[in-house]
């Protein structure tokens, strides 16, 4: 389960000695595809925390410099709920006539101006 620590994990590569590059996590090497924030804290000891997107999702990792040690301090939901999948059915839609219109391959017919003749 999760703990307020995280879990320890294997720091495959880094980018300019800073940015996790792809990091080795229960078993499966996950390459991160971009680092959208990056925070220091300092409580009892100094962390880098990064938040970084992968194939698999969005993960947040620590890393302790004076230890150099690596966590990973949450995860994707799916980890937790597997029958939770990327692009699988509502399990409660919404109603038909509260749905949004799908636009996937209708093409978008600009706006004409209508001039009101007197």
């Amino acid at each position: 389960m999760f703990s307020k620590s995280g879990e320890k994990i294997d720091m495959v590569a880094t980018r300019y000695d800073y940015f996790p590059a792809s990091f080795r996590w229960r078993g499966r090497r996950l390459e991160v595809m971009a680092v959208e924030k990056c925070w220091t804290t300092q409580r009892r000891q100094m962390l880098r925390q990064f938040r970084v997107r992968t194939e698999a999702g969005v993960f947040v990792l620590s890393c302790e410099p004076a230890k150099d040690v690596w966590r990973v301090r949450r995860w994707p939901l799916t980890y937790w709920l597997p029958w939770l999948k990327k692009g699988s059915a509502p399990r409660y839609p919404l109603p038909r006539r509260q749905r949004r219109p799908a636009l996937g391959g209708l093409a978008m017919q600009p706006a004409t101006a209508r001039v009101k003749r007197s």
